[in-house]
């Protein structure tokens, strides 16, 4: 063999193994970057809400927030009507038209009959002249108290007159009489607890549509904080009316919305539990109502209830990308599900005969879906 073929194959040699090295270098390489995986979380959301005090006033004191506090002492008397009944029998009245057909006029005392054609007799409450060849209206009332008296329209004859002149002189009709029966009012304790109830609404509304015309920027709670009432009558009373006078003192606390709505959504991030989850307030306003108040100071503090949802947090480190390096599905699930607000887990490799999740996080994605 001539000399230079030995370095000749050795460097062939060297080449071929270089090119092997390589090829499973690129093997390698390509088969990391085949495997994928794909990690879907579904979360539900968990209804959460919290109760806290502020302080409103003119100060700067820690968890307060800036506000005014009045009051205003309004005053109404009304009238009501009782609701329990009693029947009672009293004389139907109405009118009747007189009429005289002769060429005489015809006067009628006091209390002079007029009978119906079936019967039921009525008298003149007063005095009448029928004038001659005309006619005049006249009030009139049964003569017995009961519902018979409550007759529709009719036409009544004189029986105090004589035959021939009660086809001249005699009475019509032309509406029902009414009242042989009436209704009785008797005042119950429960007609004078709704009418208080009634009234001390109507005293909260006025007091509140005047201390809202001093304090139109802001928005207000309004508390009724003393409250009196006088009535004219008593549980038993037979009337058919009563009335009540009221006297109310309202208060009106005034504060910034905005500011209260930054407040409470403070005070519902704290119930996260730590960075696993985040709280997502409800779109609708805190309800306030007022637990306490300082008219001198013109303070009040007031109940704030507000609500929302905890939500897993997506960005939180417990579903960082390198927590799931290396484990199996069985592990992923397993880890998964002992957080909160994890409701099922979905885990797809790629390709499918891989066994764990691959070390490169451009190679492993996490989706969060929300459900219901």
């Amino acid at each position: 063999m001539a000399p230079n073929e030995q370095p000749v194959r050795f460097y062939k040699i060297i080449a071929l193994t270089f090119l092997f090295l390589t090829i499973i270098l690129l093997g390698i390489i390509m088969f990391m970057s085949s495997k994928r995986a794909t990690i879907i979380i579904e979360s539900k959301a968990t209804p959460v809400d919290i109760s806290d005090s502020v302080l409103i006033g003119k100060g700067n004191v820690s968890g307060s927030l800036k506000g005014s506090v009045m009051s205003k002492i309004v005053t109404s008397t009304e009238e009501f009507f009782p609701t329990g009944t009693r029947e009672e029998s009293a004389k139907a009245e109405g009118v009747v038209t007189l009429h005289n057909d002769s060429k005489i006029s015809q006067p009628l005392v006091a209390t002079t009959r007029l009978l119906t054609s079936n019967n039921v007799l009525f008298r003149l409450k007063e005095r009448a002249v029928v004038p001659a060849g005309g006619t005049i209206d006249a009030a009139v009332y049964a003569d017995v108290e009961g519902a018979e008296g409550n007759i529709e329209e009719a036409v009544f004859t004189i029986p105090g007159l004589a035959a021939a002149r009660q086809k001249e002189v005699y009475g019509t009709s032309a509406a029902a009489m009414t009242g042989g029966v009436r209704q009785v009012g008797i005042l119950s304790a429960e007609d004078i607890e709704k009418a208080k109830e009634q009234l001390k609404r109507l005293l909260q509304k006025q007091g509140e549509e005047e201390l809202l015309s001093d304090n139109m920027e802001l928005t207000p709670v309004f508390s009724i904080v003393e409250d009196t009432y006088e009535i004219n009558a008593k549980t038993g009373d037979e009337i058919s009316a009563f009335s009540i006078t009221g006297k109310a003192t309202i208060l009106g606390v005034f504060y910034n919305a905005e500011d209260l709505q930054t407040m409470a959504n403070k005070f519902l991030a704290r119930r996260a539990v730590d960075d696993v989850e985040i709280v997502e307030p409800s779109k609708n306003p805190p309800t306030v109502v007022v637990e306490d108040y300082d008219l001198e100071k013109g303070t009040a503090t007031i109940q704030v209830f507000h609500s929302g949802v905890t939500l897993l947090n997506p960005e939180s480190k417990q579903l960082d990308k390198s927590m799931f390096f290396g484990k199996s599905k069985d592990e992923v699930r397993r880890y998964l599900l002992k957080l909160d607000h994890v409701r099922s887990v979905d885990i797809k490799f790629s390709p499918g005969w891989i066994r764990a999740v691959p070390y490169v996080a451009d190679h492993v994605e996490v989706i969060v879906k929300e459900v219901q």
